[in-house]
């Protein structure tokens, strides 16, 4: 199974990876630039691709470490993404240049929620949840 790109007009470009087990659909993509691009989905990787390189293989990954489908991913364009899983509206942070993520936030208690879509800067971050919308600002201790 692979992930396909296509162009306007639904006219196919290129298929991304190939051997992705069954039920590893992504349910979120980030177009850093033109060329490189951040999925995530159900097997609970962030996929770094640059189509520049390679259509066959991403070029780093991440892997959740709690075994959750990340439903949304965003970047800065720069060293920064952050991830929303699908349990107990988990947000990570990640730093493109290390393995681990950085930083988690966990802001459902008790219902569980998944971050159906986040936003974030150097100072602020902004998830949807099932019930609300959290911000966390950086800029206070």
């Amino acid at each position: 199974m692979s992930k396909c790109l296509c162009k306007d007009l639904g006219q196919l470009i290129t298929c991304l990876g190939t051997d992705f087990h069954r039920g590893a659909g992504v349910l979120d993509v980030f177009y850093e630039t033109p060329s490189t691009l951040l999925s995530c989905g159900y097997d609970t990787y962030i996929r770094y691709w640059d189509l520049r390189t390679s259509t066959r293989e991403c070029v780093k990954k991440w892997e959740e470490p709690h075994d959750s489908a990340l439903y949304c991913i965003k970047s800065d364009g720069n060293h920064m993404i952050a991830s929303g899983s699908s349990y107990y509206g988990v947000v990570r942070l990640w730093d493109k240049r290390q393995t681990r993520c950085l930083q988690s936030f966990s802001l459902s208690s008790p219902v569980s929620s998944p971050v159906y879509c986040l936003r974030f800067s150097t100072s602020h971050l902004y998830a949807t949840l099932a019930s609300a919308l959290y911000g966390l600002d950086f800029t206070t201790s």
